[in-house]
């Protein structure tokens, strides 16, 4: 899993924004895939450096397993 920016344009001012999303891989048949699992977003204020960390973490409670360290966050 990982957390990716999507930048939007808002048709009526011409303002651009972004909004974030947790991001599963999946394989198809076609290939590779992604698929949103969690929207998290405009306001989403986590610097981009510990994106990868809370993206593990969540993907450890998804998935029912411990935690090898306490979250640092």
């Amino acid at each position: 899993m990982f957390i990716r920016e999507v930048c939007h344009k808002n048709k009526k001012n011409n303002t651009i924004y972004s909004t974030y999303k947790l991001v599963e891989s999946v394989r198809t048949k076609q290939g590779p895939r992604q698929k949103a699992i969690l929207n998290l977003g405009v306001d989403f204020n986590l610097p981009k450096d510990q994106w990868k960390l809370l993206a593990l973490r969540i993907e450890e409670l998804l998935e029912g397993r411990e935690s090898l360290f306490t979250p640092v966050i």
